[in-house]
């Protein structure tokens, strides 16, 4: 019998039975798991915690024939408090879906863990404005499956002069001489450009001293979001629910 003993983060989980859960875990070790809670729906059952979404904890795994199963497990971290902010839940959703869609099960990813763990330790902190959290999130993410936009010279021509177009398709900056080779180009203003610089360069470091206008939050935010869009062909039902809550 297999047995996995892991760190692991709660993406999401689904009722099976009359007393059970299907949990899917984000392990540190093994990547995303299938693993079923027994009992987790009764109140007195020592698992009823090891379910509750976007939960850091320490589980032991035995491998079943369709599943694995939580043998035990061990409260690191809840995110109790984000229960009642529904905005915050919804940021750290959008968070745990984009981890769930894009990674295949048990295909391991130690930085994409790391950067959910402290995404959503940011998130409840509340030290960081969220919505430069989240583009920080979308950003580093797409570095980490290896999509990192190129934000230092033309891809098209190389230069570094007269840089002021984003495409994703192309995955990264156009010169003023080149962006009439794609057709989905965003113009980066000078202050955005510096941003998306600063945030690929230097990642979460001091990004709570970070002092960026809503403008340039939002603009990096759509560009993002068409980035994802292009280079996943994902709907992220998360994101347009978050956006909804944002704009109430």
């Amino acid at each position: 019998m297999k047995f996995i003993k892991t760190e692991s983060i709660v993406l999401k989980s689904r009722l099976i039975g009359e007393s059970d859960k299907v949990v899917t875990l984000f392990t540190k070790t093994n990547g995303k798991i299938q693993a079923i809670a027994k009992g987790a729906r009764n109140s007195k059952s020592r698992f009823l915690g090891s379910s509750h979404p976007f939960s850091i904890g320490y589980y032991v795994l035995f491998q079943g024939q369709n599943y694995y199963y939580v043998d035990q497990w061990e409260l690191i971290h809840s995110f109790l408090k984000m229960d009642d902010d529904i905005l915050k839940f919804s940021y750290a959703s959008y968070f745990a879906d984009v981890v769930y869609k894009l990674l295949e099960e048990e295909e391991r990813n130690i930085n994409v863990y790391n950067l959910l763990k402290y995404s959503l330790l940011l998130l409840e902190k509340g030290s960081v404005n969220d919505d430069l959290l989240a583009v920080l999130f979308n950003l580093k993410f797409v570095t980490f499956m290896g999509y990192m936009p190129e934000v230092d010279h033309c891809v098209s021509c190389g230069k570094k002069e007269k840089i002021m177009y984003f495409s994703p398709t192309k995955g990264g900056i156009l010169c003023e001489n080149c962006k009439s080779t794609a057709d989905d180009i965003f113009y980066l203003k000078r202050d955005t450009l510096n941003i998306l610089r600063f945030l690929l360069k230097y990642g979460f470091n001091d990004i709570g001293k970070m002092v960026v206008q809503k403008a340039t939050v939002d603009e990096l935010d759509r560009l993002m979001t068409k980035y994802m869009d292009i280079h996943f062909d994902k709907i992220f039902q998360s994101k347009n629910f978050l956006d909804k809550i944002k704009n109430m």
